[in-house]
């Protein structure tokens, strides 16, 4: 299958990495508009670059498109490749607004292409086995949940840094758990979100209350001095089901960082595993294109993520919680939840 990729960041670079080690994928186009990292990718793996992603479009040869690019591009670039008939693998999050997310999904089901949204913790084995466990009844009904994820801080002026190009830190890190929650707990009712910033930290914390009367407490920190962490833990009637990072010999995390920078920048969780959850998930995506199967995690799974997140936004911005109302599409934000 013939992979193009837009956007030659963090998540492209390592997009390129996985495909290349995969036999029935062929990495044959870049796009980027910086030059330097797409000539050096291009290079790289012996791929077509392009300056423009109008370009790639025009000439490239693809089956599917990988859009790797700052979140506020991810509408733009995935209309034009729906409308080229591209399948398509969109790095998370789809959109900034449910809105965004949903004419995103319906452009794509009716051009009879792929959306594909990559949520990849929902394929961490560790996330994947508490989900499983939750849905087998092993701590019996969930009543209480609590999940917190710690990076360092975007670099100043990149774009992870711009609240209007990334959403921010629930958009951009926490909505790894916002999803998994939603997953494993089902439909989330109302959102309630507070946030603290001070120079180089940015700490969320945000209230989720779900129809089957569970409570979740997520946290996002940015800037936090440590390694990569993550917690999770899920309390229910028969028990306790917990997953920390700190404590897992399984969860191994890699950064590099320059001297003076260790809590800034751009940092996710690596396994030593033959194949980590990345390369599953983009497997998973290739496979669901040939036989035509629901992946793990679907194109609506993705527009909740976003219709989740973007209550928490708004939230933030009113000091209030927010409804969320069942739609046949999936969740939608209503209106604010007066005191």
């Amino acid at each position: 299958m013939k992979i193009a990729i837009i956007g030659c960041g963090t998540m492209g670079k390592l997009y390129a990495e996985r495909f290349a080690s995969m036999q029935d994928a062929q990495l044959t186009a870049l796009a980027n508009r910086s030059e330097g990292p797409l000539l050096e990718l291009a290079e790289q793996y012996g791929a077509t670059p392009y300056r423009s992603w109008e370009e790639l479009f025009e000439k490239a040869e693809a089956d599917v498109v990988c859009v790797t690019l700052p979140t506020h591009l991810h509408k733009e670039v995935v209309l034009l490749a729906a409308a080229h008939g591209k399948h398509i693998i969109c790095e998370k999050p789809l959109a900034l607004n449910p809105d965004d997310a949903e004419e995103m999904r319906l452009a794509c089901e009716r051009a009879g292409v792929r959306l594909f949204a990559a949520h990849v913790l929902r394929y961490f084995p560790e996330y994947a086995q508490l989900k499983a466990q939750t849905a087998a009844g092993v701590a019996g009904r969930i009543g209480v949940a609590h999940a917190k994820r710690a990076s360092k801080h975007p670099v100043s002026g990149s774009w992870y840094a711009d609240v209007t190009r990334s959403g921010g830190i629930v958009f951009d890190l926490m909505i790894h758990d916002l999803d998994f929650l939603a997953w494993t707990l089902g439909e989330v009712r109302t959102v309630y979100a507070a946030e603290r910033k001070s120079e180089g930290v940015i700490y969320a914390s945000v209230t989720l209350r779900f129809a089957s009367g569970a409570i979740a407490n997520v946290e996002a920190h940015w800037g936090y001095p440590g390694p990569f962490l993550t917690q999770v833990e899920l309390a229910g009637t028969g028990g306790v089901l917990r997953f920390d990072s700190q404590t897992s010999r399984s969860l191994v995390i890699q950064q590099a960082d320059p001297e003076g920078t260790a809590t800034r920048g751009v940092g996710f969780p690596l396994r030593p595993a033959l194949k980590d959850p990345f390369s599953i998930q983009l497997e998973q995506f290739l496979a669901c294109i040939r036989s035509g199967d629901e992946p793990l995690v679907t194109a609506q799974d993705g527009v909740t993520a976003v219709r989740i997140a973007y209550a928490a936004a708004q939230s933030l911005e009113t000091g209030l919680p927010v409804r969320l109302s069942s739609a046949s599409t999936g969740q939608s934000v209503s209106q604010e939840v007066r005191r």
